[in-house]
């Protein structure tokens, strides 16, 4: 990707979090110096870093070609990340959303209209600050997210319903558990953070921006059958998203072109809205 350029990285504060972050510039941003730009917010994946999105062969790259043949509109890129492994929670989000944010819209030549993208762990992520934030982003697409709908306070009989329908989850789950444990010394403090329990706590009575939820049902994580039920809790609880079923499609749900045509298009409708 060429005209791409690293921002400031975040500052800690008094919580000792800090958000690395780069800003990914579109292509003819330097000689169309009135032009401005909608802001794509992308959560990567886990393993992943603020760098993913500009690595050659990644997601970055596949949209970069779309815009240079005229696909699609030219975005401003933000990619922040809390760590290879760690989702943008706690004092992450409050810098993300309090100081990352507004650093970069005042610093480069965005319009006003920020729209998301997240995959696998950034999929949690985004669900988590989106549904935390209801008024942050005009539009979210949550790729492939790691979701499930237990905790380690389940009672005997959620649990076994949980493994019943499906699976014992393996080592995925069983770090989704201890991992909850580890950050969480109440279910009612996991409460304030879990996509499940945000989505059934606000249902309908909080208005949402334009969602779309995808999930590949080969995904070799295991995490088709969670979607999809993620899906379902969302219907039931009232809050209108947009599914998209991947069929014969494993984890790498971001390569299909319909989720950035989705939110190129719900970027165009925010700006026309303004």
């Amino acid at each position: 990707m060429s005209e791409r350029l690293a921002s400031d990285f975040g500052k800690s504060g008094d919580d000792h979090r800090t958000i690395e972050y780069r800003v990914y510039l579109p292509p003819g941003y330097e000689s169309e110096p009135g032009k401005r730009y909608p802001l794509l917010v992308w959560f990567h994946g886990g393993g992943e870093d603020e760098g993913g999105w500009g690595r050659k062969g990644r997601i970055g790259e596949l949209v970069d070609d779309r815009v240079r043949s005229g696909e699609l509109d030219k975005f401003i890129v933000l990619a922040p990340s809390a760590g290879r492994f760690t989702p943008i929670w706690f004092g992450y989000e409050k810098r993300l959303v309090t100081e990352t944010i507004p650093h970069v819209q005042g610093k480069y030549r965005t319009n006003g209209t920020v729209v998301a993208f997240g995959h696998s762990m950034g999929g949690l992520s985004l669900l988590m600050v989106a549904l935390r934030n209801p008024t942050l982003f005009d539009a979210v697409c949550v790729a492939s997210p790691f979701v499930y709908d237990t905790n380690p306070w389940d009672s005997t009989e959620r649990r076994r319903w949980f493994e019943e329908t499906f699976g014992s989850g393996g080592m995925f789950v069983s770090g989704y558990r201890q991992n909850q444990r580890k950050y969480f010394d109440e279910p009612e403090d996991l409460a304030k953070w879990d996509p499940m329990a945000l989505i059934r706590q606000k249902g309908p009575a909080t208005t949402f921006p334009p969602i779309l939820l995808t999930s590949g049902d080969q995904d070799n994580l295991g995490l088709w059958p969670h979607n999809l039920h993620l899906h379902k809790v969302m219907k039931d609880s009232g809050i209108a998203h947009e599914w998209l079923p991947q069929r014969g499609v494993g984890h790498g749900t971001i390569e299909n072109p319909a989720l950035m045509d989705w939110l190129n298009s719900q970027a165009q409708k925010a700006r026309l809205e303004r």
